[in-house]
């Protein structure tokens, strides 16, 4: 229940949720909700126990079936049914953002945090590149949402939570099987020296130590079991883990999405600067206090919570600087989970050091608009990205045509929008690599603008086959069209409009669609 004291911060977490989604309004924050929107729709279209997706060609995923995300995407299906494409993104995006504020206040208030509701909103806000990823429509928001609730219920509640949440963010989110894992077993080492340092408390609220991982395991296994086509799943789930990282080491230029590069000690500073300031300091006092003596009255749960949430963030933040740059959501969530427990620690701020934390806040709050309102213009997407495009191609061309769509990420919008077709890839393209790498280098050298009038079979080009353009597009692709964005690829839309073999069929304000000939006409 929200009571009277309670009813403004709570009022305020509704309103940053709010004004988050509405900031981007008609927009949508990413191109990957097409895909999860698309992905439900398809569903509902045919059946959520066929994870066949034959709309993706040349590619692993649509030679195994199988889907790493299924339950977000039956999840998504009421939104899908009832709003369509672009509103069933946009209420679904608004709805996982609540989520995720309203999980950081409930573990807070069951932990006896006062003022939860304000913690809860500046969680929010804390980053300003980590709060527009909230706003996306991506299952890490509702895996993010479940972590922080099983250090809660690990330190405060049952096996049988652990087992469900464990479950709910493998069911969800595959590809983060292996992060229910990760927090009970941070869990039992941290709370082993936490209750010598702290004895036990009676009753104590923890769950066991010889029951956490176990329950872990078990609701990850349930997780993964409790869908369609588990072991093909299984196996795309070796391909996005084991194989992509293995072409990372290699040093092969995948075209990877950003967030899988490392970010730099200058970005995160760039970034986050606040936070990171905060973290650091955080830190010091947590260090500085266990050694004095100072944290007794914390007690065995909230240092178990407490150092915990910091071993798990500090594990992210160098995740973020070897790894990939999204591994930034698990540092900040974990590390501001830790700070209105240390800030606890400090007593009430009174006189010259309470105006300066409120004027500090007040010029985070303002930075943080500038840089979300960079972000919304020059990140996110319009909520019809290609719904033009699709529409012209499902009445033009006949059903099951290819569309060879020149950037790996066009594939959602394609197919959200129009299950005529069939398309490359689906989604990363670590899956068309594996399914046939001659194939994928023939695409890449297009798709990165690097070669027009031909491609090569092999990277780099001096240890394969050029190959001329036309012959690879009719011949090894099968494709009838060509979607291109003249933004993106300047050089091979130029090649497309000059070379009689391509006709011309739509040019919209983003893309354009040629058609491939089959031969030259007189």
């Amino acid at each position: 229940m929200i009571d009277r004291a309670s009813a403004l911060p709570f009022a305020t977490l509704l309103a940053v949720v709010g004004l988050g989604h509405l900031s981007l309004f008609p927009n949508v924050a990413d191109l990957d909700g097409f895909y999860h929107i698309g992905h439900a729709s398809a569903y509902l279209d045919g059946s959520p126990f066929d994870t066949s997706l034959q709309w993706a060609t040349r590619s692993i995923i649509g030679d195994r079936g199988g889907d790493l995300w299924w339950g977000f995407h039956v999840l998504l299906m009421p939104f899908a049914a009832l709003a369509g494409v672009a509103a069933g993104m946009q209420l679904a995006a608004a709805a996982l953002t609540a989520l995720l504020g309203g999980t950081v206040l409930l573990v807070l208030r069951r932990h006896g945090i006062p003022g939860a509701g304000w913690w809860a909103a500046i969680f929010l806000l804390a980053v300003p590149n980590i709060f527009y990823r909230h706003l996306m429509l991506r299952p890490h928001v509702i895996s993010l949402a479940a972590a922080i609730a099983l250090l809660s219920v690990l330190v405060r509640g049952r096996w049988w939570q652990v087992t469900l949440l464990s479950a709910a963010i493998s069911w969800v989110h595959l590809s983060l099987f292996w992060m229910p894992l990760g927090i009970a077993l941070a869990y039992s080492v941290v709370r082993i020296p936490v209750t010598v340092w702290f004895g036990r408390e009676s009753p104590d609220t923890g769950v066991s130590l010889r029951l956490a991982v176990p329950a872990a395991i078990l609701g990850v296994t349930a997780g993964w079991l409790l869908r369609p086509d588990a072991m093909a799943t299984a196996g795309l789930l070796n391909v996005q883990l084991v194989q992509l990282f293995t072409q990372k080491t290699l040093n092969q230029p995948l075209t990877f999405a950003a967030e899988l590069s490392p970010a730099s000690l200058a970005e995160l500073a760039n970034t986050s600067g606040l936070f990171i300031a905060a973290w650091l300091t955080m830190l010091g006092v947590v260090g500085y206090r266990l050694l004095s003596g100072r944290l007794d009255a914390l007690g065995q749960a909230r240092a178990t919570l407490l150092f915990t949430a910091l071993a798990i963030s500090v594990f992210f933040f160098g995740l973020t600087l070897i790894s990939a740059r999204r591994a930034m959501e698990q540092w900040v969530a974990f590390g501001f989970l830790s700070l209105p427990l240390v800030w606890g620690l400090s007593g009430a701020l009174r006189g010259a050091r309470k105006w300066a934390v409120a004027s500090l806040l007040v010029l985070h709050l303002g930075w943080a608009g500038y840089r979300h309102s960079l972000n919304v213009s020059l990140v996110a997407f319009p909520a019809t990205t290609m719904q033009e495009v699709s529409g012209f191609l499902s009445e033009e061309s006949d059903p099951g045509d290819l569309v060879f769509h020149t950037r790996w990420d066009n594939f959602g919008p394609l197919f959200a929008w129009n299950r005529t077709n069939v398309y490359l890839g689906g989604m990363d393209p670590i899956f068309q690599f594996t399914h046939d790498p001659q194939a994928f280098w023939e695409f890449f050298f297009l798709s990165a603008d690097l070669t027009t009038e031909w491609t090569c079979n092999a990277y780099p080009c001096a240890t394969g086959v050029a190959l001329d353009t036309h012959l690879v597009l009719r011949e090894h692709f099968g494709a009838r069209w060509v979607v291109v964005e003249p933004r993106r690829n300047p050089r091979l839309t130029l090649y497309l409009l000059n070379d009689p073999r391509y006709e011309l069929a739509l040019e919209t304000q983003r893309e354009s669609v040629f058609e491939v000939l089959p031969e030259l006409r007189p």
